[in-house]
């Protein structure tokens, strides 16, 4: 609940919530994005915006029921989950991390795992590995690692020793392999009615 958050109170101008968006929180399964100031500046502006107006309006919010969800089409959800949506190249409903899903969770929670898979929670399974990286000097030599910092002008990872390694972006090649950067981007293309199709379709597979 970022309105109550404790880090949202103490942050001054995104000294607290910038850092947090840049380098997720790896351990609870949030990747951290490779977003502009501007971005960063706009998304800390909203959530202060927020909380302002929530602590202005006094008094508690109800929590979510189910029922508060049930907008979506099941049938247009299947067609998305398979076709537009491109979830079904690497999920299974009959197996592995969807089999059951509707069954196993619901409401807030099933709708959490659909957007933010692998983010800890309630019934959740452990934490994804942090997203690894390989560098390609101008002199050819390759280092792999966990990648643990990358902006437009610096990567950062731990290689297989352990030691921290970083250059400059522009120097080198990189490579990224992220498992969750398929949703991460696809945050970016949902619309309300796509998300609560799927949500509506995910509730089917018991």
């Amino acid at each position: 609940d970022l309105i109550r958050s404790a880090l949202v109170a103490q942050d001054v101008r995104g000294d607290k919530i910038g850092p947090l968006i840049r380098e997720g929180r790896p351990d609870k399964g949030m990747p951290g994005l490779n977003l502009s100031d501007a971005d960063i500046a706009a998304i800390v502006a909203f959530i202060h915006d927020t909380k302002a107006k929530a602590e202005s309006e006094g008094g508690g919010r109800r929590s979510v029921d189910v029922t508060d969800l049930q907008t979506g089409n099941a049938d247009a959800g299947k067609a998305y989950f398979n076709g537009a949506g491109g979830c079904a190249k690497c999920h299974s409903v009959t197996s592995g991390d969807f089999a059951n899903i509707g069954g196993r969770y619901e409401g807030l929670t099933l709708l959490h795992r659909l957007l933010y898979p692998g983010s800890g929670g309630r019934g959740a399974g452990p934490a994804p590995a942090r997203p690894t990286a390989t560098v390609t000097t101008r002199d050819g030599q390759v280092v792999s690692g966990k990648l643990m910092q990358l902006d437009e002008f610096t990567i950062v990872l731990t290689d297989a020793n352990g030691w921290s390694r970083s250059w400059p972006v522009k120097q080198v090649r990189v490579s990224v392999d992220d498992p969750l950067r398929a949703h991460v981007d696809q945050l970016g293309k949902y619309t309300d009615k796509d998300m609560h199709d799927v949500f509506a379709y995910l509730q089917t597979l018991k």
